[in-house]
């Protein structure tokens, strides 16, 4: 009876320990498959965006071809010597910069892409095609995104140092990305050209009007002095009234001589009223008389008025000086501006013609895959952060 008991003991206490071993094979087991069915959720998850994008990317998109050339906008004036120690010195052809700083605005610009479509099919030789639907125009695109279509396909850089402005370009056929890299360097031309004529148009029109004005200055004040002449009926009021001057001075002088023969003759003579003595006498008074009426009538307004007529001549001389002054120095001006206004012009040379290209550009495909795996796997182990925080707090 004893042995039975603990025969059947021994079987109950086997009983449980089978439960016990089944319950944690059970738990490992279904901690296992989760484990492995994570592992392939997550292969799937990375592996099937990475064979899309290896698959674009070297397989279904389509072909870039890429030109590039480079430019410079130098000065008509600018030396080698100057230009090679200003370069060292980083600070040379600054007006030139500016205008390369203007030229890569002009070059992104609305207008040269308006430009482009008058002479070449840009929507044509961009438009989508083949299983690539990323690459491309569609049909039914607004200007908006044509225009950052285009401006993704041109990349426009200006090194500020040396002033060399370099045009690249791309497009889905070696004839289109030549095209369109040689048709930014004519605008080049253009754009540069068109501002050196206007400035230099802007330039001759003021120093121009600068020399009609002082010309006709220049008449009015000649055309006031020849009135003043013909009114008065008098050349140079200076000569004139210098004669005059020159005549009262012979009078005087003549005064003086009558009055030292009359001082002889007053010795000579005991009667003072001596026929000698009262004709010197009259020729003496007669004799001042004149020179006060000669000199009355040289400043007198109702005589000659040499005076007046000599300050008012000065001042129309002076006048007419000042106008001719005015005029030789509209004129120098209007002759250094057009010197300078050479020497200044812009012009663009090319350093770098554009090649058209014979194998495409692959740089595009590895540069974006890797962009690409880049972004997803950033978002991927983000987002694998977030699940993990989410289940140690529910836990």
């Amino acid at each position: 009876m004893k042995n039975k008991l603990t025969k059947n003991l021994e079987q109950i206490l086997n009983l449980f320990k089978l439960k016990k071993f089944n319950k944690d094979t059970t738990e490992k087991m279904r901690k296992e498959i989760i484990k492995q069915n994570r592992k392939k959720f997550i292969t799937y998850i990375v592996g099937i965006p990475i064979s899309i994008l290896i698959l674009y990317f070297y397989c279904i998109g389509r072909d870039r071809y890429f030109v590039r050339s480079d430019i410079v906008v130098r000065s008509a004036s600018g030396t080698s010597s100057n230009i090679g120690l200003n370069s060292l010195l980083g600070t040379g052809n600054q007006g030139s910069i500016e205008d390369a700083r203007f030229l890569r605005t002009y070059l992104e610009s609305p207008q040269v892409l308006e430009d482009l479509e008058k002479v070449y099919d840009f929507k044509k030789a961009y438009k989508r095609r083949g299983i690539d639907l990323y690459a491309g125009l569609n049909s039914s695109v607004n200007k908006e995104r044509k225009y950052n279509f285009f401006r993704k396909q041109i990349d426009i850089t200006l090194n500020e140092s040396s002033g060399i402005l370099t045009i690249r370009s791309l497009g889905f056929t070696p004839e289109a990305s030549y095209f369109l890299n040689k048709f930014l360097i004519t605008k080049s031309e253009i754009f540069v050209n068109n501002l050196n004529q206007n400035i230099f148009k802007r330039q001759l029109k003021f120093v121009d009007d600068e020399v009609l004005i002082q010309e006709k200055r220049l008449k009015k004040a000649a055309e006031k002095l020849s009135t003043f002449q013909r009114s008065n009926q008098i050349l140079n009021a200076k000569s004139e009234g210098q004669f005059s001057s020159e005549f009262i001075g012979a009078l005087e002088a003549e005064l003086v001589k009558l009055k030292v023969n009359l001082a002889g003759l007053t010795r000579k003579f005991v009667n003072k009223n001596a026929p000698e003595i009262i004709e010197v006498k009259n020729q003496i008074e007669e004799l001042e008389n004149q020179i006060n009426i000669e000199r009355d009538f040289l400043v007198s307004p109702k005589g000659k008025n040499f005076s007046g007529k000599i300050s008012k001549m000065n001042e129309l001389e002076a006048s007419l000086a000042f106008a001719r002054d005015l005029y030789k120095t509209a004129l120098t001006a209007a002759e250094r501006t057009r010197v300078d206004s050479l020497q200044q012009q812009r012009f663009t040379a090319i350093l770098s013609k554009p090649q058209k290209p014979e194998s495409p550009w692959q740089y595009w495909r590895h540069k974006g895959f890797l962009a690409s795996l880049a972004s997803f796997l950033v978002a991927f182990g983000l987002i694998k952060f977030l699940l993990g925080m989410s289940d140690s707090h529910r836990n």
